[in-house]
């Protein structure tokens, strides 16, 4: 049997508790596939099952197996996107005139439609609704947003279970379990690493700024276009001139910024805080640091997440067997739930 290791990553749904009713994610997601509309549940209608990503391109979300566990409600959404290409290679060599001074043997390069009847997917993310938890693995382009945007969709539109002007949420969980006891209110939050956004650290101690050199010529406008106006605000307009005249020709600007946060925090304050630990929980190359009032967690995660076995239905395959991934998202929740780092 062939394996994979895919990121399980945790989320909590947060709503107004006025709003639910007493109900969790997991009841809502039930009630709305139960909705009948032309004499059937939704579980049997596939194409009322699609939601088109609003500025997505043409990029379509298609819930395709979706099951009622008894204890949780576990589906599969694909990210297909309209008018795509494949584009392939084709093995048959010809000779082919390249420059004056060139002429190769080479494959021809094509691009393909999908065929009449089907299209290409693009993403995948196989999940877990249990009480107030989602647990959920990503593949390729499919994103922790797309699968909250999806989710949003289903219960207050489609399946009209939840007041569209309810917020919406599925929270990062820090992972306290690194400390002997919980951290208490979150101050620090520092991030390193090649994937890590370039200037986000959160931070009450003094911060660093650092200038540096890089060969990786293909980002020098990104780089440069974000650090200038940093730069300048720190040495002010003149030196920050001088400094960016100084460079060599393969030289460019990349800063490490520091933001502190003084005085009281405010609750506007705290929900930033949060969303920028939601954002970072898919930085899967970051290395984070948190601190809060009552100690620190170091080279740890800014969220509740864990890698896992997933069997492929043959070698190579690009998709997870659906009933072992059901088994294996139980079983990260159940360990989770035992550690003490969620309840039940």
């Amino acid at each position: 049997m062939s394996t994979t290791y895919h990121m399980v990553h945790y989320r909590r749904f947060d709503a107004d508790a006025k709003a639910l009713k007493g109900k969790t994610l997991e009841a809502l997601c039930r009630e709305a596939l139960n909705s009948a509309v032309k004499k059937s549940s939704l579980w049997s209608r596939p194409e009322d099952r699609v939601f088109d990503v609003v500025d997505g391109d043409g990029r379509k979300i298609f819930l395709n197996k979706v099951a009622d566990l008894s204890s949780a409600v576990f589906g599969e959404m694909c990210l297909a996107q309209a008018k795509d290409l494949q584009a392939l290679l084709k093995m048959e060599p010809s000779e082919i005139e390249l420059s004056d001074l060139t002429t190769a043997t080479v494959y021809d390069l094509a691009e393909s439609e999908a065929p009449e009847g089907s299209q290409f997917i693009r993403g995948l993310a196989y999940w877990l609704a249990i009480g107030n938890h989602i647990l959920f693995v990503k593949t390729n382009l499919m994103t922790p947003e797309l699968v909250r945007l999806y989710l949003d969709w289903l219960l207050k539109e489609r399946g009209a279970v939840l007041d569209p002007s309810t917020s919406f949420a599925l929270n990062a969980e820090f992972d306290k379990a690194a400390t002997a006891g919980d951290i208490g209110e979150i101050r620090n939050l520092r991030v390193s690493g090649k994937s890590a956004p370039q200037a986000i650290t959160a931070a009450n101690e003094p911060g660093q700024r650092e200038v540096k050199t890089s060969r990786r010529v293909a980002d020098k406008v990104a780089q440069m276009s974000q650090a200038v106006p940093i730069v300048k605000a720190l040495f002010g307009d003149k030196q920050a001139e001088s400094l960016i005249e100084s460079l060599g020709p393969k030289e460019y600007l990349s800063v490490e910024a520091s933001v502190k946060v003084r005085g009281r925090r405010t609750e506007e304050s705290k929900k930033k805080f949060q969303a920028i630990a939601n954002d970072l929980a898919d930085e899967s190359d970051a290395k984070v640091q948190i601190e809060g009032k009552d100690g620190q967690i170091r080279d740890g995660d800014a969220i509740l997440r864990t890698r896992m076995p997933f069997h492929l239905p043959h070698e190579g395959s690009n998709l997870l067997e659906f009933d072992n991934v059901a088994d294996q998202l139980q079983e990260v929740y159940a360990r989770f739930v035992k550690d003490g780092k969620i309840k039940a």
